[in-house]
């Protein structure tokens, strides 16, 4: 059972994300440069397209169903929905670069970000080119996915020691229909597929109301480089991942002191937690999956690292923290 330690890294870590073969005639440069270009269009869908979609996100053993809308208008700015269907009712709704969390078990709150990436990572609402120094990416064949034609791209490592990702875009307005996360096995370790699309000339009517709906207090931002408590800090990161943001806090869930360190490569991220080590701590944890999770034991302080990356990149990240 894991202890409300390794729950509360948990919560703050989401605080802060088979294909059909290339034709042998076109070269790498041209497949890249083809691929690039409907990853790019899937951006400018994501950030302009007026829509309204119905979705399922499956990660482990959980299916969760969502609604999701988007408005986007030259006077009034952008507005966009989430909302999760089933259990206790959770919304994220973003207004321009404002992004509030509405839940009704837990304290809302807001983050300063210009998008919603409690299902796709942020990093497919920005050009391709942000990723090009760590991933490639590749143009597959055509597909039906909600009764539309696709187009299938793949989105892959150049180390291939991280996680990749198969998406099948719309043809018509460049929406992603389908999105599978796998790891260097090739195993799902998670997807979304939309069950429904409508993409509209003007925003749906409700975007013009939720944009009056009083926002909960920001949060301080997280993304902030300050000293750190602890003298064990994180000494490797895999190439490409450059450090974000380092800070000391308090754990929300159980009072925890830690240092904290926030990774990124453009489209994944990872984070490395200290603590100092304390009876009834759990010392050694692994847990791989679309958010994985390893701790252990470094002299006096306890190292978890949590985030997109794979088993033994975590291990190797937790290993080098001296």
């Amino acid at each position: 059972m894991i202890s409300r330690l390794y729950r509360s890294i948990l919560c703050g870590a989401f605080l802060l994300a088979g294909s059909s073969a290339v034709s042998a005639q076109q070269n790498s440069e041209q497949t890249t440069e083809n691929g690039a270009d409907w990853f790019n269009r899937m951006a400018v869908a994501l950030t302009e397209l007026n829509f309204e979609a119905s979705l399922v996100h499956a990660h482990g053993d959980q299916i969760e169903p969502y609604q999701w809308l988007q408005g986007n208008d030259p006077d009034a700015g952008s507005a966009e929905l989430l909302i999760q269907m089933n259990g206790p009712d959770f919304r994220i709704l973003r207004v321009d670069d404002r992004v509030a969390h509405f839940n009704t078990s837990a304290s809302n709150y807001a983050l300063k970000s210009d998008s919603i990436t409690a299902i796709l990572p942020a990093a497919f609402a920005e050009p391709f080119e942000r990723l090009s120094h760590s991933y490639q990416v590749t143009v597959g064949g055509g597909a039906r996915v909600l009764g539309r034609n696709a187009q299938h791209i793949r989105i892959l490592s150049r180390d291939s020691q991280r996680y990749s990702y198969s998406l099948w875009i719309d043809r018509k307005h460049g929406m992603p229909l389908k999105v599978i996360m796998l790891n260097q096995s090739g195993d799902v370790v998670e997807q979304v597929q939309l069950t429904s699309l409508s993409v509209r000339e003007t925003a749906p009517e409700i975007m013009t109301e939720i944009k009056n709906i009083e926002m909960p207090p920001m949060l301080e931002d997280l993304r902030v480089k300050r000293p750190t408590q602890y003298d064990a800090h994180p000494r490797w990161a895999p190439q490409g991942f450059r450090l974000l943001s380092q800070q000391s806090h308090t754990l929300v869930l159980d009072s925890t002191p830690v240092d904290h360190y926030l990774f990124s490569d453009g489209l994944a991220e990872y984070s490395v937690y200290v603590a100092e080590l304390t009876e009834g701590m759990e010392t050694d944890l692994a847990l791989s999956s679309s958010q994985t999770l390893f701790s252990k034991r470094y002299n006096n302080f306890l190292v978890t690292v949590v985030g997109q990356v794979p088993l033994a990149m975590a291990q190797r990240i937790a290993t080098e923290v001296k």
